[in-house]
């Protein structure tokens, strides 16, 4: 955490290089990767520091005050470290044995003709796969792939493992917030992977494979850490932008077409920055309940239950409205001069607007999810919960 804050002004500083490149500009780059911020959830005997979600929580929204792009970036890959470190020691020795700082990146969103076939001692993949944050940071690669089973009822889904020099990226992120994420995606064409850098997917819902070993983190469902771990820097964001407004309002400010020549002197600006710290504070609160659970879970041993793990994306999905709620209240305290180009809190907004509905966190799924485990429905709607 302190040396998160130490890099907030240099993350601030280069948050226009970084989106105008598309991506962490290079000092940010070289600060997060030395820091072993993409490697804080890897495993400690391979040089991480396997990090609870309330610590990556913790971590990257401190990190997100500065930028929000870069810090999705290095949390994407921590996740991604996350999921590499289930593989057994022979891949995780493939990926940390020679730098402890490696970086993982990876995407489960791939087009519909992906194939995995397979061969003597592993798999064939050929296909193309999306919205891959952190690949140009990436030394290594994930990507979820099903390999043709003897029967569609019985479907052999993995996570593939592969190094990033046998992918090509393609060029597809061109969105208005969260620019410098270069999210961009990747095709891997025929390439083999060993069995042993292939994981089925079913461990990814808590699995006591680790367990022997003392590497209790890694027992929790990588769904509900990746999701309620989003929180991290989309509280940032907000917390960023309120950062920015406080600083502005302490410069003297006045309020146009009103008698207040100093804008903290009145009512309404009063009550909307308190309406915005506890709009944060009530997201953060959510977000600690939810890693709260996670970590107690992995603690003992026992994997969640569904209605855990729903109430845990109920949880994501709150936190994404509330900071959402925030700045948006911001923006009615700062008023239009926030959304020139060269003042912070519109890129703060853009970024928190897209960062928040990304897929694994939408408050209106979380909510349909919540609401089906608390009525009994058995059946969800998705499988990543």
């Amino acid at each position: 955490m302190a040396t998160a804050r130490e890099l907030v002004p240099l993350l601030r500083a280069h948050a226009s290089e970084t989106e105008r490149l598309g991506t962490p500009a290079p000092d940010v780059h070289a600060a997060l990767r030395a820091a072993g911020f993409y490697t804080l959830t890897a495993p400690r005997k391979y040089g991480g520091r396997e990090a609870g979600v309330r610590t990556v929580i913790d971590v990257f929204s401190e990190l997100a005050r500065g930028c929000g792009s870069s810090a999705w970036v290095a949390k994407i890959c921590c996740g991604a470290a996350f999921m590499t470190a289930l593989f057994d020691d022979q891949a995780r020795q493939d990926v940390w044995g020679k730098d402890g700082l490696t970086a993982v990146s990876g995407s489960t969103n791939g087009a519909s003709s992906n194939t995995a076939r397979r061969r003597p001692g592993g798999i064939i993949i050929d296909g193309d796969w999306f919205y891959a944050s952190g690949i140009h940071q990436a030394q290594w690669v994930l990507c979820q792939v099903s390999v043709e089973a003897d029967t569609a009822e019985h479907p052999d889904v993995r996570l593939a493992l592969l190094p990033a020099s046998d992918v090509a990226i393609n060029t597809t992120w061109d969105m208005a917030g969260m620019q410098g994420s270069g999210s961009d995606g990747f095709t891997v064409r025929q390439v083999f992977v060993p069995e042993y850098r292939t994981l089925p997917a079913w461990k990814l819902s808590g699995s006591n494979h680790r367990w022997q070993e003392g590497e209790r983190v890694y027992h929790a469902s990588v769904a509900s850490m990746l999701a309620i771990s989003m929180a991290g820097p989309v509280i940032g964001m907000a917390q960023g932008a309120l950062d920015h407004v406080l600083e502005t309002l302490a410069k003297g400010k006045a309020i146009t077409g009103s008698v207040y020549t100093d804008a903290i002197r009145s009512p309404s600006v009063q009550m909307g920055i308190a309406d915005v710290v506890s709009l944060i504070d009530t997201a953060r609160l959510h977000a600690y309940r939810a890693a709260g659970d996670i970590e107690a879970a992995s603690a003992e041993g026992h994997r969640l239950d569904v209605g855990a793990r729903a109430r845990i994306r109920m949880d994501a999905g709150v936190v994404m409205l509330r900071c959402r709620e925030a700045i948006e209240r911001l923006l009615d305290v700062g008023g239009a001069s926030g959304f020139r180009r060269s003042n912070p809190l519109q890129r703060f907004w853009r970024d928190l607007a897209t960062a928040s509905r990304h897929a694994a966190v939408s408050s209106s799924l979380s909510r349909e999810i919540y609401g089906r485990a608390l009525l009994g429905i058995e059946e969800q709607v998705t499988g990543a919960v």
